[in-house]
């Protein structure tokens, strides 16, 4: 838990530093007596100085604290999120899938994603999840036995799925989705058509998730 939130105590204490410095050089300026202007401005400099390091400890930090998507073992370092491609959130998501579940069926057929334990701080992971399940199976030949999953879950589980996603602010996939699922319940070519046009988004959005929480996977 404290390496989700470190980053964010760092920097509040930095703009505290910084805000009480600002109040230190206001107040010691309106002062009459000589020594107080002193020590304000002398007091006000160290807190200047706490918060550049405070800001340098983030920075530094930042490479050298593993981010589960950055993170380039061989290096020993992050790379920068500019840097960071959709092969490597899926790679590290097929990882990660294999960390909370033994199988698929566990997610189609079981209650996985519906333990938040398993999604880490403020269950950053659990939408990436959904959409990991949905990239998956868009991603298999229309014959492959794969699409048994989803033919097999449970309305309850699928629910989830699109509830987790409609959190997440997928509104457009996943209302496409339910709409499939409603009008066409015994045509699965329908859903696997829809899936396989829909990996480059899926796959899109998954990178793009990622680059906006990135600071949640320290």
């Amino acid at each position: 838990m404290w390496k989700k939130i470190r980053p964010f105590a760092v920097i509040a204490a930095a703009l505290l530093c910084l805000a009480c410095a600002v109040l230190l050089f206001v107040f010691s300026g309106k002062s009459d007596a000589a020594y107080k202007k002193i020590l304000g401005i002398v007091c006000g400099a160290l807190l200047v100085i706490l918060a550049i390091l405070f800001t340098a400890y983030w920075y530094l930090g930042r490479d050298t604290e593993p981010n589960f998507f950055l993170f380039d073992r061989r290096k020993k370092r992050n790379i920068p999120v500019e840097k960071l491609t959709s092969m490597n959130v899926n790679e590290r998501m097929t990882f990660f899938m294999g960390q909370i579940c033994e199988s698929p069926e566990e997610l189609w057929l079981g209650d996985a994603l519906e333990n938040e334990k398993n999604f880490g701080y403020r269950s950053v992971y659990k939408p990436l999840v959904a959409y990991k399940m949905l990239y998956d199976l868009g991603e298999k030949e229309p014959d492959s036995n794969y699409w048994d999953y989803l033919k097999k879950a449970s309305p309850e589980a699928v629910d989830v799925l699109c509830i987790t996603l409609e959190r997440a602010g997928e509104a457009q996939l996943v209302k496409a989705f339910r709409m499939i699922r409603e009008k066409y319940p015994d045509d699965d070519g329908k859903m696997k058509e829809f899936l396989r046009k829909n990996v480059p988004y899926i796959r899109g959005k998954m990178l793009s998730y990622v680059k906006k929480h990135i600071e949640l996977f320290y």
